[in-house]
């Protein structure tokens, strides 16, 4: 990460009044006078890579990897989160969580290798259907995988997972 030029958008929140400033000296300055920061496309895209950037120095060295294979008549899906993470069986805890002894993340690299991180040290005993499950279960807006039935299975696995936690939480 290096200092650049690039412009930031702030608005006066009484007035609505936008600006767009150059530096972070002037958004300091800005932002002083009460001035909000309105994040911008390009804002957005640099707080992912600060976010990805944190991950890799904080976790991923800290977590146990194992290298998961589909055996020849599995596979795995992927989704619009390509990285999840589930912390002792619930699956909407916050990045914060992963350093609980329990985290656990899943990394489905292709239709034949995922990787998971682990805090623990025990063998893992996971299948790729189970893997397919808390992938199709974090998704937002699309899951993928190689065959249309094995994108099905993961959905109904999904559904049923929602129905026993609801079921937990009533």
């Amino acid at each position: 990460m290096r200092d650049r030029s690039r412009k930031h958008c702030v608005e006066n929140p009484e007035t609505g009044e936008r600006h767009e400033v150059m530096s972070l000296v002037e958004l300091a300055v800005y932002r002083k006078r009460g001035w909000k920061w309105v994040l911008g496309l390009a804002d957005k895209l640099e707080m992912i890579h600060m976010q990805a950037w944190y991950f890799q120095v904080r976790h991923f060295r800290r977590l146990r990897w194992i290298r998961l294979s589909a055996p020849d008549d599995g596979w795995f899906i992927t989704s619009d989160r390509g990285i999840a993470w589930l912390v002792d069986g619930y699956v909407d805890t916050p990045g914060a969580a992963l350093r609980h002894p329990k985290a656990q993340v899943v990394a489905p690299l292709t239709r034949k290798v995922a990787l998971v991180g682990r805090n623990q040290t025990g063998p893992l005993q996971v299948t790729p259907r189970e893997v397919n499950r808390f992938t199709a279960c974090v998704a937002s807006d699309w899951i993928v995988g190689p065959t249309r039935e094995v994108v099905e299975q993961a959905i109904r696995d999904r559904g049923a997972l929602k129905t026993i936690s609801a079921s937990r939480n009533s």
